[in-house]
């Protein structure tokens, strides 16, 4: 999980709930599915082969790394014959789902034989924990599939499950050093089997506390999970939400939330303490509550051993305004009581970081933005990143820009439009075509681009969907090169969803494939993704990553490009003003960069290749080891070493000296044409 995701886990603390999801009942199953058909894309009915793509599904989303189920229990639901699959369609149209409630039945009984095998495990901690244990260099597996196979009887499972925890000590180790991890055995396999805990009592209709559910809740959350399944087995991106999933979509894409201002997280020992808080936030405001602080109960009921995911839903079932948090500080005994008004908050973190390198008389601005959000007010992606530019041009001559879009996922549409906008004149930014046939044109009309010098835009296999327009289309129009990894994600489609906005109610909460979209060159991203100009492969450039390999996908075509833009969607009541505004500062596909682009390749590759760090972490990321390469700040302190950026800032002073030297040619030869020009005198 990268931070940003693990960032909007723990930012669900901060929520109150959504509106509330009514409980589901297996007959809504089939009215909730043609809300979501009649949007979608491509697939207008349920049929067979959608059952069996959400019986897969329905695998797939339970035993993802394959240490539940065996091959003979999956076999018979991942191969269903023509006469199964039509009697499981007619059971779907009649609101009975005999063949999910088999495979759930046999879901519980794998859930029980692995809780046995484990328990058997917790016995010989000396074996699990020891530095070299057996069968760990077996984890990295060079068969990409290995994942997609299930074990074929009770000891390649064990082998698996054991693989699986020694995976997760490893990571432990890292995150907290092995000797923290060594001394505290018993405490990290309890967390380990609390994370698998949580997610078998979904399946076997148990609440946290591990009691059963009432017959109204099992039926809830058994209707719940086949939603998510048929859901999925529409295409890879369409989706159906649970309360809690959709209050963080709606977070992440509003980037404002209703609150107490406090971010949790869980420590080794499995603690929830305060990691940090909300600038201006009731936490802060309350002048009691500090970094740090150890959570002991909430509205006066301890919290125990709870993990940090039942701490959510507890929070979360708190329907009233205030909350009262009884917290310990660091190292003191002594605890204290504090209650807490929810009150509207703006994400301050995660939204832009800026940086800056100087070069010559100048700086070279970094902006990295994680997601195209839009809230209230001037809560977009657009005003901040507009800000930045304006804070760097304050600080001093920006001769340089990079915008880093490696881990950014996407978010809403238009703000992909207006932040793309920023950097060209006027234009069409992106085409979509939808489910209806009906095609869209989202231009960028206010005739102003707000930084036109050499501009690097910064990718990742992570890139993905709105961050792909912005690259694409500005990589089209040629202001700016895209460097990183060989290709970005590849999502190329877009979703309708109903999680914010006047929709946003009820127990029918989900995002639906409803078009692709086409940047201005009329290319789709859609599965290969934008093609960086300039290579410099990061930890993703070489993982099985991207829409590529997903289930259930859209493909890619083309379509022609609109760079002239003969505004034939517009009504011709408003061409006499774009004719006017409009169509005269259009802007004009540049050369300038991609000139000069067989120059910048070439320097780069030589001193990627002459840089022995760089080729000794490529070297590891080729062999699948995660890494990290460390160097030291100005205080001494270990700093990641952020290789894809150190070259983007390379790039990026390449393009300034190669602009300054053909700007100096052309004054030149300006300047010899008009020497050349210029009459000669004659004396009588």
């Amino acid at each position: 999980m990268n931070n940003l995701h693990y960032f909007f886990l723990c930012l669900i603390l901060l929520q109150g709930t959504c509106s509330g999801q009514d409980s589901l009942k297996l007959q809504d199953i089939h009215i909730i599915m043609q809300q979501i058909l009649v949007q979608h894309v491509d697939q207008k009915k349920i049929d067979s082969k959608i059952i069996k793509n959400a019986l897969k599904v329905y695998i797939d989303k339970f035993d993802p790394d394959r240490i539940y189920l065996l091959e003979n229990e999956v076999r018979p639901f991942l191969n269903l014959s023509d006469a199964q699959s039509e009697a499981a369609l007619e059971a779907y149209k009649q609101d009975r789902f005999p063949l999910f409630e088999q495979l759930n039945s046999i879901i519980q009984s794998s859930i029980l034989r692995s809780r046995k095998i484990r328990i058997e495990f917790k016995k010989d901690l000396n074996l699990l924990f020891a530095k070299k244990s057996p069968g760990e260099a077996e984890i990295r597996e060079d068969d990409p599939n290995f994942k997609m196979k299930f074990p074929r009887n009770l000891n390649e499972l064990q082998t698996r499950l054991k693989k699986n925890i020694l995976q997760f000590i490893n990571a432990e180790k890292r995150r907290f050093g092995s000797a923290v991890v060594m001394a505290n055995q018993p405490q990290t396999l309890a967390i380990y089997n609390k994370n698998l805990i949580e997610n078998e009592n979904i399946y076997l209709f148990l609440d946290n506390k591990g009691s059963s559910l009432s017959k109204i809740e099992q039926e809830n959350t058994f209707t719940l999970l086949v939603l998510k399944a048929l859901a999925a087995g529409l295409d890879a991106h369409t989706t159906f939400y649970s309360e809690s999933e959709a209050s963080t979509l709606k977070t992440q894409l509003e980037q404002e939330f209703q609150g107490i201002g406090i971010i949790f997280r869980q420590n080794h020992s499995g603690a929830i303490f305060v990691k940090d808080m909300s600038e201006g936030g009731p936490a802060v405001t309350s002048n009691l509550i500090k970094i740090n602080d150890i959570l002991i109960e909430i509205n006066g009921k301890k919290i125990g051993k709870d993990s940090l995911k039942t701490i959510i839903e507890t929070i979360r079932s708190n329907k009233d305004v205030n909350i009262t948090l009884t917290l310990q500080h660091k190292d003191e005994k002594e605890t204290f009581k504090v209650t807490l008004q929810k009150k509207e908050l703006a994400v301050r973190g995660n939204r832009v970081d800026t940086s800056y390198r100087s070069v010559d008389d100048g700086i070279i601005g970094i902006v990295v933005l994680h997601s195209f959000y839009q809230g209230t007010g001037e809560v977009t992606s657009e005003n901040d990143v507009r800000k930045a530019l304006s804070a760097f041009k304050q600080k001093g001559n920006l001769k340089g820009l990079i915008l880093d879009l490696r881990e950014n996922s996407g978010g809403f549409l238009g703000q992909a439009v207006k932040v793309a906008g920023l950097f060209i004149t006027n234009g069409v930014v992106v085409i979509s075509k939808y489910f209806n046939g009906e095609e869209h044109y989202y231009r960028d009309l206010d005739g102003k681009s707000y930084y036109d010098g050499p501009f690097v835009i910064l990718t990742s296999r992570a890139t993905a969907s709105a961050a792909e327009i912005v690259a694409q289309a500005l990589q089209d129009y040629g202001v700016a090169i895209v460097v990183g990894d060989e290709s970005t994600y590849g999502k190329g489609t877009i979703q309708n969803q109903n999680v914010t906005g006047a929709n946003a109610k009820g127990s029918s909460l989900f995002k639906v494939t409803v078009g692709k979209y086409y940047t201005v060159s009329g290319k789709t991203p859609q599965l290969i993704g934008v093609k960086a100009d300039i290579v410099v492969p990061g930890l993703y450039n070489y993982e099985r990553f991207g829409e590529q390999y997903l289930e259930f996908t859209v493909p890619s075509d083309t379509i022609n490009n609109e760079y002239a833009d003969d505004l034939g969607d517009i009504k011709p009541d408003l061409r006499k003003w774009y004719h006017q505004q409009y169509l005269p500062s259009l802007q004009q596909k540049s050369t300038i960069w991609q000139t000069m682009l067989p120059t910048l390749k070439a320097d780069s590759a030589i001193r990627l290749g002459n840089n022995r760090e760089y080729q000794k972490f490529l070297e590891l990321i080729r062999s699948g080891r995660p890494t990290t390469f460390f160097t030291k700040d100005l205080s001494g302190n270990p700093k990641p070493v952020d290789f894809q950026l150190n070259e983007a800032v390379n790039i990026v002073k390449e393009m300034i000296r190669l602009q300054k030297e053909e700007h100096s040619r052309r004054v030149v030869n300006e300047t010899k044409k008009g020497v050349a020009e210029k009459p000669a005198f004659s004396y009588d």
